[in-house]
Order: structure tokens, then C-alpha cells, then sequence
């Protein structure tokens, strides 16, 4: 039972996750990409940096003496991930998006092992080859008595996303500052980035409130209180088991699309099977590795 609030952190900041996807592809049409990236890591900065400071305590000398790698990732996974991931949502669908979103962290297993210079197990082989199976028959689509692959845009985009989310969480690793300091300070490059290019721009805004509640939304549960839980759950079970735990996205970003009339296909349910099997294949480690570091980036 001490664990149990862990497991309930898990479950709360997958779930704020998935409400990214939802409600980044409802408020798609009505707010540009570039503004709604501007306004999340706006909104986010001061909270990260508050709960940096209350959960960490961290040097912030040391953490801003790694500010060379910080802009570098701020430009990958807080800037490129969400205008590539917001460009998506704007021509496809919440659980498409969301489902392709999640062979990320089978990749991510790969592309560390070679990094690492480690051999690709056979074990890791099979859940990638699964993933990548469940991703092609998500994109499967029925068309006049003949079968196709959809490769729109919105499907690209997503593509373009995940890799840049793979090669923003592998670099992390070379990090040293804890998680949530780390998001706090590349989040405050994002924004110092991202307003200027949003004024001169002139990227449109919300233009109604239930708009601008989306995207007080998003700048707020998936960007601030999900890296807060995530981190405190990694912290008390550990990053192998939370990681599992990421496989929870495609599946509330389908339940709250269903709610909101958002319908699922058999052959979503099939490919997304596929993908979070894989993902948990990928995933295991063997005992003599040890556990592996927490991740510093987020899926959503």
C-alpha cells in the first residue's frame, strides 16, 4: 500500500498525457501550432521551476553550467515534439496520433543500445519488429475493395515527431541535471525562443474561451503536473516499472475520445496491441543492467 500513491501518479500523468492529444486535436483548428507551443511552455516555466526547486533542490550553477545541451534539447522535444506533434493533430486523428506517438519508446530502446555500443538482443528485435508491425496497421486503410497505407500529412508529421522525440531523449541521457530542473530550464529557452517567433510571426490565438481553456490545459497538466508525478513516482519505484506505465496514453486518449465521440477502429485496437507489446518486449532488461536512468522528456 506505501507504493499505492506512486501507482496513482502513474495512471494521473499518463492520463494528462492523453488528454494532450485530445485536446490538442479539438482546438487544432482554432489556434496556429506555433501559439499553442508558445503558450504551453509560457505557462509551464515558473510551475517547472517551482517544483524543481520543492522536489529536486537542485544546483541550479550546475544545471544552467549545461545550458549548451539544454538549448539543443529545448529545440528538439519541447519545440520541434510539440509543433510537429500540433501539426499532426490538425490532420489526424487524436488516436492515430497517439498511437504512433507510442512506438517511441521501443526506438528509444534501440537507438540507446546502439549508442551504447550494446548488443541488440533478439528479445528487443522481436518488440521492435512488433511495434513497428502495430504502426503499419494502424495506418491501414480500406478503400474502394483495395488496401492502402494512409501517408497524409497528418501521419508524416507524427512520424517527424517521434523521430525527433527519439533523438531529443537519447541526447538527454548525457545530461546530468535532475529530470524536472532539466524541463524547467529548457522550457524557459523554449519560451525565450518561442515569443519573439510567435510576435513577429503574428501566429493567431484563441478566439473564444473554451479555446483558450484548452490551452490553459495543456500548458498546465501535461507539461507541469505530469512531469511532477512522473517524477515522483520514478523516483519511488523506479524507472523500469513506471516505464511500463507509458503504454497507458493511446489507450486514455482512446477511452476519452470514445466519451466525446471520437470512435475507435478494430484495427486501431489491433495495431495499438501490437505496439504496446512490443514496447513491453523492447523494454525489459536483463537483471545484470541494472535500472535504467528516468527518462526527461515526456510523450506528450
Amino acid at each position: 500500500m506505501r507504493d499505492a500513491r506512486y501507482y496513482l501518479f502513474l495512471v494521473l500523468a499518463n492520463a494528462f498525457w492523453a488528454g494532450n492529444f485530445v485536446v490538442g486535436g479539438l482546438i487544432a483548428d482554432s489556434v496556429s501550432p506555433l501559439f499553442l507551443t508558445t503558450v504551453r511552455w509560457v505557462l509551464a516555466t515558473v510551475p517547472l521551476f517551482v517544483l524543481a526547486a520543492f522536489v529536486e533542490k537542485p544546483d541550479w550553477k550546475a544545471v544552467f553550467a549545461e545550458w549548451r545541451l539544454h538549448v539543443l534539447l529545448s529545440c528538439l522535444g519541447l519545440i520541434g515534439y510539440a509543433l510537429f506533434t500540433y501539426l499532426a493533430l490538425a490532420h489526424t486523428s487524436s488516436v492515430s496520433a497517439s498511437l504512433l506517438n507510442s512506438v517511441g519508446p521501443a526506438l528509444i530502446a534501440v537507438v540507446a543500445v546502439l549508442v551504447a555500443r550494446e548488443r541488440l538482443t533478439g528479445t528487443a528485435v522481436l518488440g521492435l519488429a512488433l511495434s513497428l508491425l502495430g504502426a503499419v496497421i494502424v495506418l491501414v486503410r480500406f478503400d474502394g475493395g483495395g488496401v492502402g497505407l494512409d501517408l497524409g500529412i497528418g501521419t508524416l508529421f507524427m512520424l517527424v515527431a517521434v523521430s525527433v522525440f527519439v533523438v531529443y531523449t537519447v541526447l538527454g541521457r548525457f545530461l546530468t541535471s535532475p529530470p524536472v530542473s532539466a524541463t524547467a530550464v529548457q522550457a524557459l529557452f523554449a519560451s525565450a525562443v518561442l515569443v519573439p517567433a510567435t510576435l513577429v510571426l503574428g501566429a493567431p490565438g484563441p478566439a473564444d474561451g473554451i479555446t483558450w481553456l484548452g490551452v490553459v490545459y495543456i500548458g498546465i497538466f501535461p507539461s507541469a503536473l505530469s512531469y511532477l508525478m512522473w517524477n515522483l513516482a520514478v523516483r519511488g519505484i523506479g524507472a523500469a516499472r513506471a516505464g511500463v506505465y507509458l503504454n497507458l496514453v493511446p489507450f486514455f486518449t482512446a477511452i476519452i475520445g470514445l466519451f466525446i465521440g471520437d470512435p475507435i477502429t478494430g484495427i486501431q485496437v489491433l495495431g495499438g496491441m501490437l505496439i504496446v507489446a512490443g514496447v513491453v518486449i523492447t523494454s525489459r532488461r536483463p537483471k545484470a543492467a541494472g535500472t535504467p536512468p528516468a527518462p526527461s522528456g515526456s510523450p506528450g
